[in-house]
């Protein structure tokens, strides 16, 4: 029985790709040309050793709203959740206050 080599990784502008990856993208099997440059894109790169992440993808990871993907809207509903949430507790507080 055989036991899976582990690949070597390299970081290239914080990105970690696996060591294979060739120098430049124009030597890469998936480069078309010039005009249209890698038929995979960067967020699908053959040599990519980890998923690369979005400004927006990283604010959303761990919400509950954001089921596989990030919010499509103009609102975060993560943030609106927690405005909401604040906004209740300053009315109680405030109705506390005038019948106290």
């Amino acid at each position: 029985m055989s036991k899976k080599a582990k690949r070597k990784i390299i970081l290239i502008d914080g990105i970690r790709y696996y060591a294979d990856r060739p120098n430049t993208c124009r030597k890469c099997f998936f480069w078309k040309n010039r005009k249209v440059g890698c038929i995979l894109g960067k967020q699908n790169c053959y040599y990519l050793a980890e998923a690369v992440m979005t400004a927006q993808e990283k604010k959303c990871e761990g919400c509950c709203y954001a089921k596989g993907q990030p919010c499509v809207g103009a609102v975060c509903y993560q943030e609106l959740d927690v405005w909401l949430r604040a906004t209740r507790i300053n009315r109680a507080q405030r109705e506390g206050a005038a019948n106290g």
